[in-house]
């Protein structure tokens, strides 16, 4: 017995010392703290989560700068059409040498509703050939009503304005033109186109003025341009066209 005893107390030692040694194997194969704080603890299959790169500084800006923008396209020329008498469609008038020569920057011909000897209130009969193709138009009427009729300014006023509005009603936009001189009745167009003009403005009409540089300050036709002193010769036509190409393009669009 005592021999079995000093084998036990012989092998002490040993077992004890591997004891300890498993203790302190266990404890070092353990996560240190310092693991555990460390970025991307957790995240899947163990690896550290970076944050996504940011795009460079005006990535999105160089995409959109590359991207070929839309070509302008040019605006339509607007149709411009003519209600009146002989004057708007003699050979050399003014309607022919601008806009029906397509002279007009932003303007393309429309119907020449020209009837010769024509007062203002009979012209209504033909509102609806004039406005068929939309777009402007230029109403130049009154000197059959003082030249024919006898009608006083005011009278043949009258009929002009009421020309304008029959265009107005059929959604077509209208210019209202003045009238050419007179050897005879001078003074009975510079009272009507002043009557015209003021009716215009308050009306919100726009005006194109064809007539002052052919006019006397009297009303008359200035010398060399007119041949009957009714009409413009060729001269005067050139004259009065050169007024629609300098002012109808800048009216188009007040219309």
């Amino acid at each position: 017995m005592r021999a079995a005893l000093a084998r036990s107390l012989a092998v002490l030692p040993a077992v004890l010392l591997l004891a300890a040694c498993s203790v302190l194997g266990t404890h070092d194969a353990g996560p240190s703290p310092h693991a555990a704080a460390s970025p991307g603890a957790g995240a899947p299959g163990g690896e550290a989560t970076q944050p996504a790169p940011s795009a460079p500084a005006g990535a999105g800006a160089s995409a959109s700068a590359g991207t070929p923008a839309a070509a302008t396209v040019p605006a339509a020329p607007t149709v411009v059409s003519v209600l009146g008498d002989s004057h708007s469609g003699a050979p050399d008038s003014w309607y022919r040498l601008s806009v029906a020569d397509s002279l007009v920057p932003g303007a393309s011909p429309g119907v020449l509703s020209s009837h010769a000897g024509r007062t203002s209130l009979e012209l209504r009969a033909w509102v609806g050939e004039a406005t068929a193709r939309g777009g402007v138009v230029l109403v130049q009427a009154g000197t059959n009503d003082i030249l024919r009729d006898g009608a006083p300014p005011a009278g043949a006023a009258a009929g002009v304005e009421l020309l304008v509005r029959d265009v107005l009603a059929r959604h077509v936009r209208a210019v209202l033109v003045s009238v050419p001189p007179s050897a005879v009745h001078g003074t009975s167009t510079v009272q009507l186109n002043r009557i015209l003009r003021a009716w215009a403005g308050v009306h919100g009409v726009p005006w194109l003025d064809v007539t002052s540089p052919v006019t006397a300050p009297d009303g008359t036709w200035l010398p060399g341009l007119s041949s009957d002193g009714v009409h413009a010769n060729e001269a005067g036509g050139a004259l009065m066209a050169l007024a629609v190409r300098d002012q109808l393009p800048g009216l188009l669009g007040k219309s």
